[in-house]
């Protein structure tokens, strides 16, 4: 009985701790089960985490490279229109898209083409105005720009005193770039390059400022107001303008000549009783009229066979203007009786009464032209391009549909005395240029140098230059125009 009671108490006390084991068991699986749900749910977390930046990845890349390729199908422009030299520093003015400047940010703007119905948001990288300030070794001391919500651009800037004056045009409201117009736009600038002040001018619809000039009591700047693109009238303020500013940019008085629909002022030149203005009027018309110092019209004068930009660059000597350009030296018709146009680029001579003395040409046997000239005592220098694969001009290297960059000494009796020519494998232009700061050499030698600027969209080095792009140039010429320095 004893033996069947401690039996019974046993198999009590088995089952007892196999009721305890199988609790423990199913409590060890249960908590196993946890972990492994745990360890389940962390990997696949991590697999969605790692799928997910893989995802993320690929996009950025994909974003990456369409915003490289659409990149590559634009061209990217940065250019000199004009420079200025003064004691020790120049004074470059132009536009530029600032996408490889060290100085200013690129930025993009949004607009609506409102001339196709139903056209949705343009992007657009800004092409803003440039004013570099640099000193005699060509070393950039600034790089300023215009600060507006869409494109600007600067033709033209001087120093005077301790302040800087950019002249050029702008867009003002996202309407004008549908219309493709814009505002003239006149800026003051401090030492520093900051800007202090900025005025607009409009007539027409469509204006710009493409030269100022420092008078005691002032500036006269020059450019045109026409018409926007299929805008007809018989307004009588357009064309070529002329305006007079006071140092504090209030406008002294303005006129105007030539058509509302073509007529420019690309410079002007100030003589004892007034100022004389070189332009273009009708398709093909130069365009030369005199005003008083007061802006009166005193006479006008046209040349009827120049290029489409008509007469650029004045300069005055021994009573003569010097006007650089391109004429028309085709007298041949085509089968409808039409003009055949094959421009020389040329030198116009007048004298003060506006009457035409002679011109002097490169010659080739495409189109070519000038757009800027300098006067020293003996010698004239023009700067601009050709497309000719026959001048007669050292370095020439010509390229079918291709501009290449020329500059090109005369003496005052028109003969040539040197022609080089600034080339690569794409396009380049020389578009204005100045007197050198002297250096050791010319003083001792009694020699010039000369800067010229303009732009290359060549490759021009290993490292220079993209075959696509436009890239502003600045350049030093020796007397014999060899190029000493190029930047």
């Amino acid at each position: 009985m004893l033996k069947k009671n401690k039996e019974k108490r046993e198999s009590r006390k088995e089952k007892k701790e196999r009721k305890k084991s199988i609790t423990k068991f199913k409590k060890k699986e249960k908590e196993k089960k946890v972990v492994d749900k745990g360890t389940v749910f962390k990997r696949r977390f991590k697999f969605v985490l790692i799928i997910s930046i893989l995802i993320i990845a690929i996009e950025l890349i994909i974003m990456y490279l369409m915003n490289v390729n659409k990149n590559n199908n634009l061209t990217f422009v940065d250019t000199y229109n004009s420079v200025r030299s003064y004691d020790d520093y120049y004074i470059a003015s132009g536009a530029s898209n600032f996408k490889y400047s060290r100085y200013n940010d690129s930025f993009i703007y949004e607009y609506t083409d409102t001339n196709v119905e139903g056209e949705p948001k343009r992007e657009a990288y800004a092409e803003q105005a440039k004013l570099v300030k640099y000193d005699k070794e060509l070393n950039t001391i600034f790089e300023s720009t215009f600060m507006g919500d869409y494109d600007s651009t600067f033709y033209d800037a001087i120093s005077v005193g301790n302040d800087i004056y950019a002249v050029g045009s702008y867009i003002y409201e996202e309407s004008q770039i549908s219309l493709r117009t814009r505002d003239g736009l006149f800026v003051k600038y401090n030492e520093n390059g900051e800007m202090e002040w900025f005025k607009n001018f409009q007539v027409l619809g469509d204006t710009e400022f493409k030269r100022i000039m420092a008078v005691d009591d002032g500036f006269i700047v020059v450019g045109q107001s026409i018409y926007e693109n299929m805008e007809i009238g018989n307004h009588a303020t357009g064309g070529g303008i002329i305006i007079k500013y006071d140092m504090d940019g209030n406008i002294v008085w303005n006129n105007n000549f030539g058509g509302n629909k073509s007529g420019i002022f690309n410079d002007v030149v100030k003589v004892d009783d007034g100022y004389i203005c070189v332009g273009k009027d009708a398709v093909n018309y130069g365009l030369i009229v005199k005003f008083s110092l007061d802006g009166e019209l005193v006479w006008i004068k046209n040349y009827a066979n120049t290029d489409e930009f008509g007469m650029s660059k004045v300069a005055l000597h021994d009573n003569k203007l010097y006007i650089a350009g391109a004429y028309n030296k085709s007298k041949e018709k085509n089968d409808s009786g039409e003009a055949i146009f094959e421009y020389d680029a040329c030198i116009f001579v007048y004298d003060l009464n506006g009457e035409f003395i002679e011109l002097y040409s490169i010659g080739g046997n495409k189109s070519e032209r000038f757009n800027s000239l300098l006067l020293t005592d003996d010698s004239i220098i023009a700067v601009g391009y050709t497309k000719s694969d026959d001048i007669d001009i050292n370095g020439l290297n010509y390229r079918k549909d291709k501009i290449e960059g020329m500059i090109v000494s005369f003496d005052y009796k028109g003969n040539i005395l040197n022609k080089k020519t600034y080339g690569g494998t794409n396009n380049e232009s020389l578009n204005d240029i100045t007197l050198s700061i002297p250096d050791t050499s010319d003083l001792i030698n009694n020699t010039n140098s000369y800067i010229a600027v303009g732009y290359s969209n060549s490759k021009r080095g290993v490292f220079t230059g993209n075959g696509k792009d436009f890239f502003s140039k600045i350049i030093r010429y020796s007397t014999d125009l060899n190029i000493l320095e190029e930047k």
